[in-house]
């Protein structure tokens, strides 16, 4: 984990300009300045259809001239896209709104129009499930719970609604990787 490093990035442009500084930083892991190189862009399925740059690799050289790095490479990634998922942030909320809206994964799945198989949805929608304590806690370190409307409203409804009044409507799940430096399906 990066507690002082920046990991999330809005645009490829401010990705490089974070790069060009890589000189200057610190190891958080052996405390090293100014031994992280860049190591490759992080290429992948954007979209169930479309390939194409999702973020870059950079490591903590253990070959450098003026002393020895740990090796350690960590990623740095745009915010639009998430870790270790073929679709997109913005996809994401659609199926969450979905979700909501529907109450049912398979019929939030369709309108969503991910493009995967159902079996993803349903592994999304347990996903969810499992990491609402960790956005919670997120969220609330942003802005307190909004007052629910409904007693009974659902535990995911709750969530997106803190959601979108911390982050906005529109880009709420990039908003919140960017603003919290943290993989909005993180577990931990």
């Amino acid at each position: 984990m990066l507690p002082d490093m920046q990991r999330f990035f809005s645009n490829k442009g401010e990705l490089e300009g974070f790069c060009r500084r890589l000189p200057t930083l610190v190891c958080s892991r052996c405390g090293a300045t100014g031994r992280f190189v860049r190591h490759g862009y992080i290429r992948g399925a954007i979209s169930p259809g479309a390939y194409g740059i999702r973020g870059w690799r950079i490591f903590c050289d253990p070959d450098s001239p003026h002393g020895r790095g740990c090796g350690w490479g960590p990623g740095l990634w745009l915010s639009a896209t998430l870790l270790r998922r073929c679709f997109t942030a913005e996809q994401l909320l659609l199926f969450i709104l979905a979700l909501c809206a529907a109450g049912s994964v398979r019929a939030a799945w369709h309108k969503s129009g991910i493009g995967l198989s159902m079996r993803t949805g349903y592994r999304l929608h347990k996903r969810l499930g499992l990491c609402q304590s960790i956005l919670r806690t997120c969220l609330r370190s942003r802005a307190p719970p909004p007052k629910s409307k409904s007693a009974s409203s659902s535990p995911l409804l709750q969530v997106l609604t803190h959601l979108q009044e911390t982050f906005g409507k529109s880009r709420a799940v990039t908003a919140y990787q960017e603003a919290l430096q943290k993989d909005f399906l993180a577990l931990a």
